[in-house]
């Protein structure tokens, strides 16, 4: 498949894209092979693209080494590329919806994500790929800021927490919003998640679940979030005084590794 061809193919899909599903097609083929180049695909991973659209990450999946599924929730976009891949072994496109597809089986995850949902695709793939060793996502520029938020900022959030504690995050590009048909009205980055091969699902799970619950009023300190949640002050203040956490810190002061041993003594 000639690869100029494909991607006019995908600029002239332009009025196509639904506005209500934050569809808009990549047309860069170099961006589309960096971000592909970047999964470090071998022939034993099995790989999920989220959101395939038009197709343009998909194009260079189709290359192979390795097996990759590619979930869309546009019926008549997983149509196109079942016609654009029929007979190619390396993909399968397939109608699913992101927020509850299984993760469970993929060593490797990618995709350019709408900001609507971008936050939930994240946790859910964190959550539920214990297998996965690499996740490489394209979000808006604004929303890779907020996602990448190192402790004590102001963006700093629970997701950051589940990102820390599952493995680290480097940002690799930006992309210009003309690289889109059609084009946003932001930029795009381009990040990485290494995983720990070794990280414990369950007990990130519920690191997250605390600090999601401390974060909630996340004007008060730590010591009257916890009070609330345990509903009893003396068993709260003896938890943080054996983490040697100040009383009066409030929930985003606290690190990951924090959470987690806090996560580890309420257990």
């Amino acid at each position: 498949m000639n690869k100029e061809h494909y991607f006019e193919n995908i600029k002239s899909l332009k009025l196509l894209a639904k506005h209500e599903v934050g569809q808009n097609f990549l047309i860069n083929p170099d961006v589309c092979q960096k971000i592909i180049t970047s999964l470090e695909l071998k022939e034993d991973d099995v790989c999920l693209e989220i959101g395939s659209g038009a197709g343009s990450l998909s194009y260079f999946l189709s290359l192979g080494p390795s097996k990759s599924i590619l979930i869309d929730i546009d019926e008549g976009l997983v149509t196109k590329l079942k016609t654009d891949f029929e007979g190619n072994g390396f993909v399968e496109p397939t109608l699913g919806n992101a927020m509850k597809y299984d993760y469970s089986p993929f060593t490797k995850i990618v995709g350019n994500l709408p900001y609507y949902i971008t936050s939930g695709i994240i946790e859910r793939a964190l959550l539920s790929s214990p297998k996965c060793e690499k996740m490489v996502f394209m979000v808006q520029k604004e929303a890779a800021n907020r996602i990448l938020s190192p402790v004590g900022g102001k963006d700093y959030s629970p997701l950051n927490i589940l990102l820390s504690l599952s493995g680290s995050a480097k940002r690799l590009f930006n992309v210009d919003r003309n690289s889109f048909v059609p084009a946003p009205h932001v930029d795009s980055t381009v990040f990485q998640i290494e995983l720990n091969g070794s990280r414990d699902v369950e007990a990130i799970a519920k690191a997250y679940s605390l600090a999601s619950r401390m974060f909630l009023q996340r004007r008060k300190t730590i010591f009257n979030n916890l009070k609330q949640y345990l509903g009893n002050a003396d068993k709260a203040k003896d938890i943080l005084n054996s983490l040697s956490i100040d009383l009066n810190t409030r929930p985003e002061q606290l690190t990951p590794a924090q959470y987690q041993k806090m996560s580890e003594v309420l257990k």
